[in-house]
């Protein structure tokens, strides 16, 4: 499965979601998957991406929110996992695509185990892990929010660098898919 199948697979499961991708190799699988379509993309604020998710989740209580997320971003905010299990947003899904290198600074290793499922277990988040476009389709769909769906993948196809983001765009279009 490469990064651009497993965010096909999580658009599938949750074809009204709100998405909030972070940096580099999420926002380049939604925007490929999507045909970019209107979604919050986060570039250049690496560790934010749930945060915001998370914002979008409260303001919104009404929509499933997708946060996706790459496992660097993950480790970078691994801070918001504490505040998701606090929170406990019911409509909001964090899928951390998983495969153990910072692939949009030249694939060095992440240096830390693949355990964000554990993890969000541990704090009392409803977790999954899925290692298939299947499965990832399938567990994004069960799993209850507040949620985290670890999506590891083994073909490190790189969707390429996004085309230039105009961020008044992506906002404007993101506004009108999130109004009520």
């Amino acid at each position: 499965m490469t990064p651009t199948e497993a965010v096909a697979a999580l658009l599938r499961a949750h074809p009204g979601a709100l998405f909030v991708a972070s940096l580099g190799t999420a926002t380049s699988a939604l925007r490929s998957a999507s045909g970019d379509g209107p979604h919050l993309y986060m570039g250049g604020s690496m560790g934010s991406a749930l945060a915001v998710a998370m914002g979008v989740a409260e303001k919104r209580p009404d929509r499933r929110v997708v946060a996706v997320l790459g496992d660097g971003e993950s480790v970078m905010g691994a801070g918001s996992l504490w505040s998701l299990a606090g929170l406990r947003p019911a409509n909001l899904l964090a899928a951390v695509l998983v495969d153990g290198h910072y692939t949009i600074t030249g694939g060095q290793p992440l240096g830390v185990p693949a355990a964000f499922a554990d993890v969000a277990r541990t704090l009392g988040l409803a977790a999954e892990v899925a290692a298939s476009e299947a499965d990832a389709e399938r567990l994004a769909r069960e799993l209850l929010g507040p949620g985290l769906l670890e999506i590891r993948y083994d073909e490190r196809i790189w969707p390429g660098p996004s085309p230039f983001v105009d961020s008044a765009l992506v906002r404007a279009r993101f506004e009108a898919a999130a109004a009520p």
